[in-house]
C-alpha cells in the first residue's frame, strides 16, 4: 500500500516545498509573487483532480458517488483559482469578496459536505443518525456563536459590511466545522469500513482547511492578507490530501482494527455537544452582558441539548426492548441447536482447525467410549483406523480450506471395535472466518457387512464356499489378456474335473448326502489350495482349478496325479462310506489352446477320455489325446 503511495506522497511534498520556495524567494515583488502563487495553485489542484478522477474510475457503488461528489468539488475549486488567476495576474483587478470566486469556493465546501453525509447516510448504522445530526447542529450553534462574537463581530464594527458578505464571512468556518464533523462522525462510527486510513486522511485534510480558512478570515478582519500569503499553500495541499485519500483508497480497503481508535469513539461523541456547549455556557458567564449573540447561542444549544437527550432516551427504550426480544430469540434459537446437535441419533461433533475436539454429542462419546469432558482437546483422527489416517486427514485438509466432505472410515468405537462411519463435515464459518469444522457420522457397519456378504455370495458357490463360475471366468479371462498383452511364455493350465458315481449318490442317498458328499469334497480342495492359483465349482459335481507356470509335463502329471490320490479316499458321510473318485482332464494354454472356449472345450474333451479309462479315478492330459491322434 505505501509503495503504491510513495510516489504521490513525494510529489506533495516536493510541491508544498516549491510553493514556499516561491513565496520566500519573491517577498520583494508581490506581482510574481502572486502570479507564481496562482499558477502554483493551479497545477496542485489540477494533480489532486487526476488522482480523485482515477480513483472514481476504480470504484463502485456508493463508493463511486462518494469520490465522484469529491471530484466535482475539486473542479470547482480549480474553476475558482483560475478565475482569481485571470483578475488577478491577467487583468491586474482586485479580487471582489464577495465575487465568481467565492461562488465556486463556496460550492466546493457543498460538494464535499454532500459527499460526506452521503457517506453518513449509507454506510453508517440507522440509530447513529440522529445523533449525528443532534451534534452537528449543537456543534454549529456553538461555533456559530463564537464565529460571531470574536470574527465577524470586529468586522461589523470596524467597517460596513454587507448581507451577503456576512454570510459569505461565516459560511466558510461553518461549512469547514460542518465538513469536519461528518468526517469524525464517519471514522469514529461503528461501522468499521470507515475506520480507514483513507478516511483519516480526509479527516486530516478538512481541519488543515477548517485551520487555513479561520487564519484566512482573521488576516482579512485585520487588514494582513494578501495573494501570495504563507497561508495559500495549505488550500492546495488540502485538495492534494483528498486526491491521496483516493489513491489509498483504491490502493488497500482494509479497515483499522484498532481498540484505541474504537474506544475514542465514545469520547468524541461525549466531548463533541456537550463539551462545546459547557465551554459555551462558561463564556457565557464571564462575558456575556444581557441578551447578545453569546447568551441566545447558549440558550439554542441548551434546548438543543435536551432536545438530543430526549431522543436518545426513547431510542435507548426502542432498543432495550429490542435486545430482550434478540435474546429471547436468541435462546429459542440456542435450545434448538442444542436439542439437534445433543438428541441427534448419530454421532454429532466440532472441531478446531487443528482437528481437536471442541464440542461431542452423547451418541459421540458413546461410539468412542470415552466421556464428554475427556474427548474435548484430543484429536479427532487419532480415532480413526491407522491405516486409513492420510486419507482422512487429507480430506480434512480440503474442508479445513472452506470445501464441505463426505467420506467413507473405519473408526475405533467403544472396546476396540471397528465400526464404519460415513463422515459429512462442514466448514464453520463465522463472519467470513473459518474457525472449525462439524460432523455428522453415520454408522453404515451393518451396511459394509450386507455389502461385504453380497459380493461374497457374488463370487463364491453358497453351498461349498469355493469361487463360483463367475469369479473363476473373469481370473481366467484376466490371466489369458495378460499373458497375450505381454507376450509371455508362461503357461495357464485348467483342470476341469468332476465326480463319478454321483448322481448315484443322489439318487440312494438324498440330495442332503449329495450336498455334505460336495461340502467335504471342497474341504479336500481346500487343503491343496496353495498348488494352484484358483479353485471354483462350476455347478453340481463339476470343479475347475487353475494352475500357472508349471514348467513341464511331468510336473502337470505329478499335479493332477496328487488331485487324483487326494480324492480317492472314502468320505464317512451320516454313517455312509462312499467311493466317489474324480475324472479329471487338463489343458494349457497356449499350448493346447488359444483362447477361453478352447481351453475350456479341450479340458472337458480330456476330462471325459478319463471317465472312458476308469471309474475309480483318472486324469487325462489334452496334449496327450492331441499326440495319439498323431
Amino acid at each position: 500500500m505505501l509503495k503504491s503511495l510513495r510516489r504521490p506522497l513525494s510529489i506533495t511534498f516536493f510541491y508544498l516545498f516549491l510553493y514556499y520556495i516561491w513565496i520566500l524567494a519573491w517577498n520583494d515583488d508581490s506581482y510574481i509573487q502572486a502570479f507564481g502563487g496562482n499558477l502554483f495553485s493551479i497545477f496542485g489542484i489540477f494533480i489532486a483532480f487526476v488522482w480523485l478522477a482515477s480513483t472514481v474510475k476504480k470504484s463502485k457503488g456508493t463508493d463511486k458517488t462518494f469520490w465522484m461528489l469529491l471530484a466535482i468539488a475539486t473542479c470547482c475549486y480549480l474553476i475558482a483559482e483560475i478565475i482569481w488567476f485571470i483578475t488577478e495576474s491577467i487583468f491586474s483587478k482586485a479580487i471582489p469578496s464577495p465575487g465568481l470566486t467565492d461562488v465556486f469556493y463556496l460550492l466546493q465546501v457543498v460538494f464535499i459536505l454532500s459527499a460526506l453525509l452521503y457517506k453518513v447516510f449509507h454506510q453508517t448504522k440507522k440509530q447513529e443518525r440522529v445523533p449525528f445530526l443532534f451534534d452537528v447542529l449543537i456543534v454549529l450553534v456553538v461555533s456559530s456563536t463564537f464565529s460571531w462574537h470574536f470574527l465577524i463581530a470586529p468586522i461589523l464594527d470596524s467597517q460596513d459590511i454587507t448581507m451577503n458578505e456576512l454570510v459569505v464571512s461565516l459560511a466558510y468556518p461553518v461549512g469547514d466545522l460542518g465538513m469536519l464533523l461528518a468526517t469524525a462522525f464517519l471514522f469514529f462510527s461503528a461501522t468499521k469500513q470507515n475506520q480507514n486510513t483513507s478516511t483519516l486522511l480526509v479527516f486530516t485534510a478538512l481541519f488543515i482547511q477548517a485551520v487555513a480558512d479561520s487564519v484566512y478570515l482573521y488576516l482579512v478582519s485585520i487588514g494582513a492578507y494578501f495573494s501570495g500569503s504563507f497561508i495559500d499553500p495549505l488550500f492546495i495541499v488540502v485538495m492534494m490530501l483528498l486526491g491521496l485519500s483516493g489513491l489509498l483508497h483504491s490502493s488497500s480497503k482494509t479497515p483499522v482494527e484498532s481498540e484505541l481508535l474504537i474506544s475514542r469513539m465514545n469520547i468524541f461523541q461525549l466531548l463533541t455537544p456537550y463539551g462545546g456547549v459547557l465551554v459555551l455556557f462558561l463564556f457565557m458567564g464571564l462575558h456575556s452582558n444581557g441578551m447578545d449573540s453569546v447568551t441566545i447561542g447558549s440558550g439554542l444549544s441548551i434546548v438543543l441539548v435536551i432536545i438530543r437527550q430526549v431522543l436518545m432516551i426513547l431510542e435507548n427504550q426502542r432498543l432495550v426492548k429490542q435486545y430482550y426480544r434478540k435474546t429471547k430469540e436468541l435462546e429459542i434459537s440456542e435450545e434448538r441447536y442444542k436439542s439437534l446437535f445433543e438428541y441427534h441419533p448419530d454421532p454429532v461433533y466440532s472441531t478446531d482447525l487443528m482437528g481437536r475436539f471442541e464440542s461431542a454429542n452423547k451418541a459421540c462419546s458413546a461410539l468412542l467410549g470415552v466421556t464428554n469432558e475427556k474427548l474435548i482437546g484430543k484429536n479427532s483422527v487419532s480415532y480413526v483406523d491407522p491405516l486409513d489416517r492420510d486419507r482422512v486427514t487429507s480430506e480434512l485438509k480440503q474442508v479445513f480450506v472452506g470445501h464441505p466432505r463426505s467420506y467413507e472410515t473405519i473408526v475405533n468405537g467403544h472396546h476396540e471395535n471397528k465400526v464404519y462411519m460415513h463422515i459429512t463435515n462442514i466448514p464453520i464459518i463465522v463472519r467470513d472466518k473459518l474457525v472449525g469444522i462439524f460432523g455428522i457420522g453415520k454408522d453404515i457397519t451393518i451396511n459394509k457387512i450386507n455389502e461385504q456378504k453380497v459380493n461374497y455370495l457374488a463370487y463364491h458357490d453358497a453351498l461349498t464356499g469355493l469361487n463360483n463360475r463367475i469369479a473363476f471366468e473373469e481370473k481366467i479371462h484376466a490371466l489369458i489378456n495378460t499373458q497375450t498383452n505381454i507376450n509371455a511364455n508362461q503357461n495357464i493350465s485348467l483342470f476341469f474335473m468332476d465326480l463319478n458315481q454321483f448322481k448315484h449318490v443322489n439318487d440312494s442317498l438324498g440330495h442332503d448326502v449329495g450336498d455334505q458328499l460336495l461340502t467335504a469334497v471342497a474341504q479336500r480342495l481346500f487343503n491343496i489350495s496353495e498348488a494352484f492359483t484358483m479353485i471354483a465349482r462350476q455347478g453340481g459335481d463339476e470343479f475347475t482349478l487353475i494352475a500357472e507356470n508349471i514348467e513341464s509335463d511331468s510336473k502337470l502329471q505329478e499335479l493332477a496325479r496328487m488331485l487324483v490320490t487326494r480324492l480317492q479316499d472314502p468320505y464317512n458321510i451320516q454313517g455312509h462310506t462312499i467311493h466317489c473318485p474324480p475324472s479329471l482332464g487338463v489343458s494349457s494354454f497356449p499350448m493346447d489352446s488359444k483362447s477361453f472356449r478352447e481351453l475350456m472345450k479341450h479340458a472337458d474333451i480330456a476330462m471325459y477320455a478319463s471317465k472312458k479309462k476308469s471309474l475309480k479315478g483318472a486324469y487325462t492330459l489334452y496334449s496327450s489325446l492331441h499326440e495319439l491322434e498323431k
